[in-house]
């Protein structure tokens, strides 16, 4: 698997990376020092708590998960958090190793250090990308690889996936889900399920947070949809020190922009001056933007002061939304975080991050690399052990597999063996009719009569060999293809194409604890998982 230098270094040599970061995500010691920091803050977490079990209880969380909120006050919980963007049907599959990465980690901190933790999922309700979210792809019964698509007649515009409504398309969404599964003895439950939290007039952040409370119903994650109105009023503080500081975010990540390229690393995040790390939202996300001092809306024209855009914060902070480098601090400032679990990218841009954090007056997270999975079925398995194909096989080697396994099962030399054949059977019944003509020479058309019959007959083998050679290559590929359908769709790893509810349709929730409980917290590299 290609990885970035940056990530690699940060995931097996962190003391090339440790000055981008807060803390080593190994070291159990770096957590506690974090989780005294946060709580050593004089911060109210009352107005915060009230609008998670307000949200969590719409979402129709489990008793775990009010308890959990519960011990941020009571307890004076840390958070482990994630998140991501709120993608149809719950999006990728890395989505549910984010949560479950989450959830375990907050586990293991709980029963190794003092105090208490509590996994938190953060939705990026704000985010605008309705390409990433619109849609899931899955394997449909002949095995090959599917698109399921939320079609919508605005989907060019950049509105914010919290204020994107269901239209009935999501009915057909649902019907074609249903079309291109498998039948189970889950398959009514999981999408009757799915149809609760799924329907017309719902937004994709409350279905997508209905969803997924279903689906860790007992496992006590907190979700937060970061748009809610009263969030953005809690966490405005951090919006008007970008806006009143003239984006201290894009200087601080600029610099440490340079610093990574003197390390050989590549910037991750782009940016440009000028450009504020926040968006301004009416129906659309719209860019702020300064010259002077003068801060203008790029796409309507509308022109603010600073004291202007400042009394407009004031006064309606949800018209204000963070982009991918802010969000993290609003996040952090209105949460006890105490790590940050995220995929590779974050990891990343995460290093750009650092004195973003220190200039904001927010204590940076430990980055904690979620767990990267594939899963083989036991079907596909199968084919694997036949031909002696590793997964990284197919990860290396995905468009030549099928060539290269052919060759080694089908010999090249059949063609030669049976030309070789018809040259010495030719050759020796040329010999028989001399011999036979210097004895009978009326037995000469005995013998061509003969060799017509054993060359037809050798023809007829080599006919049926070659129609077996070819039906046992038409099953070859079909099987590898159905591997690499599997292993490596459209070629990328499993997690980042696939859905969770194809896998919880053939094996029920049981799949999802499953998961949880075969999760190797020790190991950072990419785990697989045989069924």
């Amino acid at each position: 698997m290609n990885m970035s230098p940056l990530v690699d270094d940060y995931l097996h040599a962190y003391e090339n990376t440790s000055r981008f970061f807060n803390g080593d995500f190994r070291d159990l010691a770096a957590f506690q020092d974090q989780a005294e920091k946060i709580r050593s803050l004089d911060r109210d977490r009352g107005p915060l708590i009230a609008v998670l079990a307000q949200q969590n209880r719409d979402f129709g969380c489990g008793g775990q998960t009010l308890e959990n909120i519960e011990r941020l006050s009571r307890d004076r919980a840390c958070a482990v958090v994630t998140g991501q963007q709120v993608g149809l049907f719950s999006g990728p599959l890395y989505t549910i190793y984010k949560s479950l990465t989450a959830i375990k980690l907050a586990e293991h901190l709980n029963q190794r250090l003092s105090g208490s933790f509590v996994p938190v999922f953060w939705l990026a309700s704000d985010d605008h990308d309705f390409a990433e979210i619109d849609h899931i792809d899955l394997l449909d019964l002949d095995n090959q690889i599917e698109k399921v698509r939320y079609k919508s007649r605005t989907s060019r515009l950049k509105i914010p996936a919290a204020k994107r409504v269901f239209s009935s398309e999501i009915e057909n969404c649902l019907e074609r889900l249903s079309d291109l599964t498998r039948d189970s003895e889950f398959k009514a439950e999981i999408l009757a399920n799915l149809r609760e939290a799924y329907r017309t007039g719902r937004s994709f952040a409350d279905a997508f947070a209905r969803w997924m409370a279903r689906l860790f119903d007992s496992f006590g994650l907190i979700l937060v949809d970061g748009s809610h109105p009263e969030l953005k009023r809690l966490g405005k503080k951090i919006f008007a020190l970008e806006i009143d500081g003239y984006s201290p975010s894009t200087v601080h990540a600029l610099r440490t922009a340079d610093e990574l390229n003197q390390a050989n690393y590549h910037q991750q995040v782009q940016l440009r001056e000028g450009l504020l790390n926040l968006f301004f939202i009416e129906k659309e996300r719209k860019a702020l933007r300064w010259k002077g001092d003068e801060f203008f809306i790029k796409e309507t024209g509308g022109t603010y002061s600073r004291s202007e855009l400042l009394d407009l914060l004031d006064e309606n902070p949800d018209m204000f939304s963070p982009n991918v480098l802010l969000r993290p601090i609003y996040q952090d400032y209105l949460f006890p975080t105490v790590a940050y679990v995220g995929g590779p990218g974050e990891i990343a841009y995460f290093a750009q991050m650092k004195k973003v954090y220190e200039s904001y007056d927010v204590p940076m997270p430990i980055i904690y690399p979620r767990k990267t999975v594939t899963v083989i079925e036991k079907h596909v398995d199968a084919v694997l052990y036949r031909y002696g194909i590793k997964v990284q096989d197919v990860w290396q080697e995905a468009q030549n597999l099928v060539k290269e396994i052919a060759k080694k099962q089908i010999p090249a030399s059949i063609d030669s063996v049976f030309r070789m054949a018809a040259t010495h059977i030719r050759d020796d019944f040329q010999a028989i009719k001399q011999e036979i003509k210097t004895l009978e020479a009326t037995l000469e058309g005995s013998a061509d009569l003969a060799f017509g019959r054993v060359d037809r007959q050798l023809k007829i083998l080599e006919d049926k060999v070659s129609r077996a050679s070819q039906k046992r290559d038409q099953e070859l590929s079909r099987q590898l293809h159905r591997a690499v359908n599997s292993l490596y769709p459209l070629g990328v790893l499993q997690e980042r194409v696939f859905n969770i509810v194809p896998f919880l349709i053939k094996y029920g929730y049981p799949f999802i604890e499953g998961l949880y409980e075969i999760l190797d917290m020790e190991d950072h590299n990419h785990q697989v998982i045989r069924l």
